[in-house]
């Protein structure tokens, strides 16, 4: 999500309250607002602004959950995986119900093959009732039960994310091909229009389109997602698929 970045003056004024209470006045204060600072500066992309205040932050707290996990995604920015998965640990050991940071170390673990242990954390933040992102949580639940083989856990995180947002696209897509797969067409198709009407084009939401067109013989409606998927993303694999299969 992006941060819109204050004003010159307001930063300014926020840096100068930052170092006053750091010497003799208020520390949680100038802990916020060296968080708030460093999380406006990495939303813009001036990683050695926030570098600056959120060390400041740290030098204050080093525990804390937020400071440590807005420093973890400069670490990311960088390449640095694996000392944000060191800070996004050290801020959910300090804070286990802080969510952000685990949905963030989840994302990390997942994107790295870790399927068990990202769902794990994925499921961990889903259990928070209050989190506002929990229907993500229940998506990344979902994805990483796909990458385990289990198929029925994922279809009752997706449907859990679809309760909860109804608007949440590709737990749509994720069920659209779960149906296709075990040859319930029908609920297949609605899925994936449910989908289309909620989210982007992908290969994937194409292909299946494509797949589906076929089995009910819409000859149009099938020229219709090979010329976009050929047109919109023609280096995909499904787009060399395609033409292979032509």
């Amino acid at each position: 999500m992006r941060v819109t970045l204050f004003f010159s003056l307001v930063l300014l004024a926020l840096v100068g309250c930052g170092t006053t209470t750091t010497s003799g006045g208020d520390p949680q204060r100038a802990l916020e607002n060296y968080i708030q600072l460093g999380r406006n500066y990495l939303s813009e992309g001036e990683r050695e602004q926030a570098r600056f205040n959120l060390l400041k932050a740290l030098e204050i707290d080093d525990r804390s959950p937020d400071a440590n996990n807005i420093m973890a995604l400069l670490y990311e920015t960088e390449g640095e995986v694996n000392e944000a998965k060191r800070l996004y640990r050290r801020a959910i050991s300090s804070d286990r119900s802080y969510s952000p940071a685990r949905m963030n170390y989840a994302r990390v673990l997942y994107a790295e093959g870790e399927y068990s242990e990202a769902r794990d954390q994925y499921q961990v933040a889903s259990e928070d009732v209050n989190y506002r992102l929990r229907a993500d949580a229940f998506l990344g639940v979902g994805l990483s039960q796909m990458r385990l083989g289990d198929h029925e856990g994922a279809k009752t995180a997706f449907n859990r994310a679809i309760l909860l947002n109804s608007n949440i696209g590709p737990a749509f897509l994720e069920m659209a091909q779960i149906a296709y797969e075990s040859r319930e067409y029908p609920l297949a198709l609605e899925y994936l229009e449910n989908y289309e009407t909620r989210a982007a084009e992908t290969p994937r939401s194409l292909m299946l389109g494509i797949q589906l067109a076929r089995i009910f013989g819409e000859s149009e409606k099938e020229e219709g997602y090979s010329f976009t998927l050929q047109n919109m993303f023609p280096t995909s694999i499904e787009a060399r698929e395609l033409q292979l299969n032509q």
